[in-house]
Order: C-alpha cells, then structure tokens, then sequence
C-alpha cells in the first residue's frame, strides 16, 4: 500500500513539474530586434548576412566568403598592430599624501578609443584598413547582379557604411557651430 501512495504521489509530484511553465513570449517592438553586427565583424560580412534579402547564388555566396575570409585576416593583422601602438593615455595616481588629504583620482574615460594615443604610423594603419574594407567591397560589388547590387548598397548605407567612391555620412551637430541646412540666418 505505501508503495502505491508513494508511485501516487511522485506521478502527481512530476506532473505538477511538468505542468508549471510560463507560456508568454516576449514581445518585440514594431521594427524588430535592432541589428546585429556582421558575424565577421567586416563590412563584406553585412552582405552575407542578408543572403536571402539579396538572393545570392551559391557561386556568389561563395566568393562573397572568400573575400570576407581574405579581408578578415588582412585587417587583423592591421589591428594586431594597432593594439601595440594606440596604447591608452596611463592615469596618473595619486601619492599616498594626496590619498590622505581626500583627493580623488581624476575620471577615465574606458570607452575603446578614447584615451588612445594617436601617432602618424596608427593614422597610417588605418588608412590601409580603410583602403583594405573599401577595396573588398569593390570586389565584393562586382561580385553581384545588377538589382542585388542597388539592394546590397542600400543594406551597407543603412548601417553607415561608406560606399566604395563614397565619403563616410557625417551627422551635423550644433556643436560646431555650423547651422543645419535649411536653417541659416
């Protein structure tokens, strides 16, 4: 008999475990989840995550690869590099006396790139990246039809990403001083 209460209730003990679960989704704004960065992390790799959106070829998608593979490694050398030259500003500390008299330590700022120093071969570095990302679109381009090309521009614009020919979109700001188009005196 205790054996049978016992089955009696695990089965019930079990079914109450398997029974509680929260059935809600979650739910996302109107426009979707906001997007992603390339899963390469290069500019070529925005074009292959939105295969289907361009409907590539296998050829295509192929060669879009070979390109992102070939551009991935030439820029991780450049940011090999980079890490070893654009060391951060070092923060000065405090002596143990201005410990004791209450001063703090200035504030760091620990944003990547912030408080780099920036020397003429680092500025050399990243033109050569820049000049390696806008060469690889070129070919990533020609790689393309037509009507996948006027989409993929679109895909690469929406992200902010300078167009091969194409200077970089900058955002106006008031804070230099120069008034918005539309709004000169």
């Amino acid at each position: 008999m205790s054996r049978m209460r016992f089955a009696f209730i695990l089965a019930l003990a079990l079914a109450a475990v398997g029974g509680c679960h929260n059935d809600k989704q979650e739910v996302l704004e109107p426009g979707g989840p906001p997007p992603l960065p390339p899963a390469s992390g290069t500019a070529v790799g925005y074009l292959i995550d939105a295969a289907g959106d361009l409907k590539l070829r296998d050829d295509q998608l192929t060669k879009l690869h070979a390109i992102d593979d070939s551009l991935a490694a030439r820029n991780g050398q450049i940011d090999a590099q980079l890490r070893q030259i654009e060391k951060p500003v070092p923060g000065e500390e405090l002596t143990p006396q201005q410990q004791k008299a209450g001063e703090k330590a200035p504030r760091y700022n620990n944003a990547p790139g912030a408080s780099t120093i920036t020397t003429e071969d680092s500025q050399k570095l990243r033109k050569i990246r820049d000049d390696n990302d806008s060469d690889a679109l070129k070919q990533a381009l020609a790689t393309l039809d037509t009507d996948q090309q006027v989409r993929a521009k679109r895909i690469l614009q929406d992200r902010g990403i300078a167009l091969p020919g194409q200077k970089a979109q900058e955002s106006s700001s008031s804070a230099d001083g120069t008034p918005l188009p539309g709004m000169e005196p």
